[in-house]
């Protein structure tokens, strides 16, 4: 089953049979093993932070890694500060989000490794695994986030040879998008939401774990 444009759904980050963060966001396209979310800016969603009581690492990196490491965090309400639409293939480890910091101006691609996405009863489920590429618009790229991997690994929340698996994995997109392959050359640049929808909100209940579908 696929979800209708327009319809908002619910992604998951999942750790541990757990919400790790939850965003709203509407649907541009679902073809099945494609898959086309919108996020606009303003959107409000629930990101992971720190417990109350427990000390706070200096950095973000530590911070995330302690608690998906000791099982523990709790949720902060956090805003989307830029329009992107996040592309999603089933079994990459990565998404690419298009961004624009305002109509027409493209901001550049980012490449989210993260698990490949899950069909849940509430929307998609999956997990951000700390490194990412950034793409600008003339081309260039450079890794985001190699402390925090490197703090993932460190505190064993991910294993070396994931952390290895993610680096060919990014280099792979940035090959994509040399060669001018899925998804850069296929106007995704270009597109524009529906203008009559509105900012996609949290349903309830979106912390509880949505069912596989």
């Amino acid at each position: 089953m696929t979800w209708s444009p327009g319809e908002t759904v619910l992604l998951q980050e999942t750790w541990r049979d757990r919400v790790w963060a939850a965003r709203p966001m509407k649907v541009a396209r679902d073809e099945g093993d494609f898959v086309a979310l919108w996020f606009p800016k303003g959107t409000r969603w629930k990101a992971p932070t720190t417990p109350a009581g427990r000390p706070r690492a200096e950095t973000r990196g530590e911070r995330l890694a302690t608690c998906l490491a000791q099982d523990e965090w709790a949720f902060v309400d956090a805003s989307w500060d830029v329009d992107t639409l996040c592309l999603l293939r089933a079994g990459d480890w990565h998404a690419v989000w298009v961004s624009w910091l305002a109509p027409g101006e493209q901001w550049g691609w980012y490449v989210n490794l993260q698990e490949p996405f899950r069909r849940t009863t509430c929307g998609f489920a999956t997990m951000d695994l700390a490194l990412d590429v950034i793409i600008d618009v003339d081309g260039s790229w450079r890794w985001k986030d190699v402390d925090e991997l490197e703090s993932y690994v460190t505190h064993g929340v991910v294993d070396p040879g994931l952390a290895e698996r993610l680096r060919v994995e990014g280099l792979s997109v940035v090959d994509r998008h040399r060669n001018g392959e899925w998804p850069f050359s296929d106007g995704w640049a270009a597109w524009t939401p529906d203008p009559s929808w509105s900012l996609p909100e949290l349903p309830e209940g979106w912390d509880r774990l949505c069912r596989a579908r």
